[in-house]
């Protein structure tokens, strides 16, 4: 019974892959495409990995880089469970011995999978040569990425105290990771050992998340097989949080004077991790182009002139971006009182109260670009009085509804491109 049950569920799992392949395979297609270009790019360029010739310090420093980075989304960032069985199977069979052996036949897989990526890589880095040092990376990354995984799982269900020792045995392992000798894989391995126990014997799995999860993977993967893009954007509002985490207004006793500060921050602590990403990877993709050799390439980009204005392209973008969900913000509060809410704040104070902590978040964010360019100089100050005014004048224009909201947004966005560029390109 146990073995037919398991004959029908790959069946279920194979008719929905060949489902979403017949309805995706274009973008599958441009994916594998763009990915292996850019990996082509990455080890064989950046990297210097050749036939016969391992990749230089500098390279293997930036791959393990890109190894941590990635995990560590895996780990703090990633909402689905690391290991994934069918919901069905955890509704019916979680206290029995069955579940406990579906979820370990995850894991093992996990750990091949595992196996596999570490040892391309190695394959790579090492110069397809196979010899001490591709044995010695192999299973660095190899350990590395399956104690990753188990702390994903632990991470996931786990709160509290267990959380942060998550986050030490995480940067723990990528200290060792930077390493990559035979005792920090003697180091790694017990780790693993340690996570794996922790996993197995106190663990306390949190069964409903993890069966509502289960449940929305299991539709939006039916979902997409089949084509349904309402029922996509369905569960798309379905599985947006109906709750706020976190500290509440109230719990940090704001006076009158600072509460609408207080809730500024409040809300900027609690913006949505999707647009956030999303203007991060922007700013990213401005670094890559600009600062690396990794879509050399392509047409024009070999030409550094064309790659920094690309660069502040981006990071006006993203800048520009992130004011807008700013803006909406206050606005939202101002509209409060076309709603009949009577709100003891005047149109200035929101202004105040909301443009203060967007100068403490522009302060920041000039930083950030500063490090990430490396540029240090008296520009600076001018980048930030942009910022500030960048997000100041449409804010304005918006909560005190005048009629030149479209070329405000269209000013302020050209002179904060102009700093962007006085910096970047000077």
């Amino acid at each position: 019974m146990k073995n037919q049950a398991e004959i029908l569920l790959l069946k279920n799992k194979l008719r929905l892959m060949k489902g979403t392949i017949r309805h995706t395979w274009q973008g599958i297609i441009s994916v594998v495409i763009v990915g292996g270009v850019l990996l082509y790019q990455f080890f064989f360029v950046i990297a210097q990995a050749g036939y016969g010739t391992g990749a230089t310090e500098r390279g293997v420093f930036y791959s393990l880089l890109l190894v941590a980075a990635i995990n560590s989304f895996r780990v703090f960032l990633n909402q689905t469970p690391a290991f994934r069985v069918e919901a069905a199977s955890v509704l019916h069979t979680y206290n029995t011995s069955y579940f406990k052996k579906s979820l370990f036949h995850k894991q093992f897989l996990s750990v091949l999978v595992s196996a596999l990526v570490s040892g391309i890589v190695a394959c790579v880095l090492s110069g397809v040569l196979f010899n001490l040092a591709f044995l010695k990376l192999w299973l660095v990354l190899m350990l590395y990425i399956c104690n990753c995984s188990f702390l994903s799982w632990i991470f996931y269900h786990a709160q509290g105290k267990i959380r942060w020792g998550v986050c030490a045995a995480f940067f723990l392992c990528t200290f060792l990771l930077f390493l990559h000798s035979a005792l920090t894989a003697a180091a790694l391995a017990l780790s693993l050992g340690a996570v794996w126990i922790f996993a197995q014997r106190f663990l306390i799995l949190n069964t409903p998340k993890y069966f509502e999860r289960l449940q929305s993977l299991e539709a939006a993967s039916v979902a997409v097989s089949q084509n349904d893009y309402t029922r996509m954007q369905q569960l798309a509002e379905e599985n947006r949080p109906a709750y706020v985490r976190g500290p509440m207004l109230y719990n940090l006793n704001p006076t009158k004077k600072s509460a609408l500060w207080v809730k500024s921050l409040l809300e900027l602590f609690r913006m949505q991790r999707q647009p956030i990403v999303l203007l991060a990877l922007l700013l990213l993709v401005g670094w890559v182009v600009s600062r690396t050799s990794l879509f050399a390439f392509m047409p024009l980009l070999d030409d550094p002139a064309i790659t920094r204005v690309i660069a502040v392209f981006c990071t006006t973008t993203a800048l520009s971006g992130l004011y807008q969900l700013l803006i909406k913000q206050a606005k939202t509060v101002s509209d409060k009182r076309k709603q009949g809410l009577s709100l003891p704040f005047t149109t200035n104070q929101i202004v105040v109260s909301y443009g203060m902590t967007v100068i403490i978040l522009n302060l920041l964010l000039t930083l950030a670009i500063s490090l990430l360019y490396t540029t240090f100089s008296m520009r600076l100050i001018l980048l930030f009085f942009a910022e500030v005014i960048a997000y100041l004048v449409p804010c304005c224009t918006q909560l005190y509804e005048t009629q030149f909201q479209r070329g405000a947004t269209a000013l302020s966005n050209a002179l904060l491109f102009a700093a962007v560029y006085f910096l970047l390109m000077t």
